[in-house]
């Protein structure tokens, strides 16, 4: 209650002379009577005047405060957030102490006037206090207490911890970092981030190439925690020279007619990628004038025979300079028979039936297109190359047939 609300109280005082006044009596000794209202009426007012004077501000009633969080955890150079409410006073204003130091300092921490704590650099042998303080009523405050912790250990693995690798080809390495958030490394052969041509390169993903030619030692492949750098892990990589490579092909010559084919076939040896390329002389898969060759060695002679000898390669993809070459013969077509005669069984058959096979016990299949009176037949559908079995059949008037006759061979050159 200000001051002005005291001039607005009108107390209603009957004041009694001393020695009684009697009602609608006039009043004696009015001078003494009057000096006692007003010394009376002086007294009332005074503490009233005093209620709200000063300038802390306005109590509504008893001052507290709070804070949160009540306890925290914290690492070391790291932060925690504090925040404060006062209750009980129009004045809120605080005061951020860390172990009673306004502010705080280094050894304990320190605190913002916005009640953000940062914990020191090392951590101090117990936990600390932090208080949010009135600044209207200083005896009034709250207290967290934070403890102070070490970051956790950090830990890099990498795996594989050796290696042997030829010249001029890779090996992956995966590195596994623990103790933090953050995963990422830099990786570095002998020490230089993502190595060189010397000793070999590395990428991002930890992929390693070695170099072109051996170096005079071993040479180290490093994952390195980003966080900290000063944590990392180590492989040890021999770099070794390609092996002797050899390459056989088979078979080493061949002939083969216009627009027929020959299989051939490779083997490497001296290293585990066996695949080749193949070439007909010296074009990678051939073309229309020489032939073509297809990806499992399978040649394909041109339609025409042509001017020059041609040969089919085998290149390994792994060491182009190893290879093995077979010379391939382009021969025109030849016009091949089989001329086939047998004596007359009856002379009351219809006809013969001749058939051929590829094999001495059949099957065996029809090759004249309607019944053949004479004994004799000419085969004109053979291939170089191959060779044939017939047998015949006799057919009577009743279109009976009987069995396979003798088998008779042909071979064509």
């Amino acid at each position: 209650m200000h001051f002005r609300d005291v001039l607005t109280i009108r107390p209603f005082v009957i004041l009694l002379p001393f020695g009684g006044v009697e009602e609608n009596q006039p009043m004696k000794n009015p001078p003494q009577t009057l000096s006692v209202v007003v010394a009376i009426s002086f007294i009332l007012c005074l503490p009233l005047a005093c209620v709200g004077s000063g300038t802390q501000g306005y109590h509504r009633g008893k001052v507290a405060v709070t804070i949160l969080p009540g306890t925290a955890s914290v690492q070391v150079g790291q932060s925690q957030q504090f925040t404060a409410t006062v209750s009980g006073t129009n004045d809120t204003a605080l005061n951020w102490l860390v172990n009673g130091t306004l502010g705080g300092n280094s050894v304990a921490g320190t605190i913002s006037s916005s009640g953000l704590y940062t914990a020191p650099a090392a951590a101090p042998s117990s936990s600390v206090t932090v208080t949010a303080q009135s600044v209207v009523k200083s005896t009034v405050s709250a207290s967290a207490t934070v403890s102070i912790t070490q970051p956790t250990a950090i830990s890099v693995s990498i795996s594989p911890t050796s290696a042997s690798v030829q010249v001029g080809q890779s090996k992956q390495f995966t590195a596994t970092v623990s103790g933090t958030s953050n995963t990422a490394v830099n990786w570095l052969v002998n020490g230089s981030l993502g190595g060189n041509s010397v000793v070999g390169t590395i990428s991002l993903s930890g992929l390693y190439t070695a170099p072109a030619a051996a170096p005079s030692s071993s040479v180290t492949v490093t994952a390195q925690s980003v966080v900290q750098s000063t944590i990392s892990a180590r492989a040890t990589v021999s770099i070794t020279q390609s092996p002797s490579i050899s390459v056989s092909i088979s078979p080493t010559s061949a002939n083969v007619q216009v627009g027929q084919s020959q299989q051939f076939t490779a083997a490497i040896s001296g290293t585990t990628y066996t695949s080749v390329n193949w070439l007909v002389s010296g074009i990678l898969g051939g073309n229309s004038s020489l032939g073509t060759v297809s990806s499992t060695g399978l040649y394909t002679a041109p339609a025409s025979v042509p001017t020059s000898q041609v040969t089919v390669t085998a290149q390994s993809t792994y060491q182009p300079s190893s290879s093995a070459t077979a010379g391939v013969t382009i021969t025109a077509p030849v016009a091949h028979y089989v001329a086939l005669s047998w004596t007359d069984s009856s002379p009351s058959l219809a006809g013969y039936n001749i058939y051929r096979g590829t094999q001495p016990t059949g099957p065996f299949v029809k090759i004249n297109p309607s019944l053949e009176p004479a004994t004799v037949y000419t085969d004109n559908t053979v291939v170089s190359g191959h060779t044939y079995y017939y047998a015949t059949t006799a057919v009577d008037s009743n279109n009976l047939e009987s069995g396979y006759s003798k088998v008779a061979q042909a071979v064509i050159p």
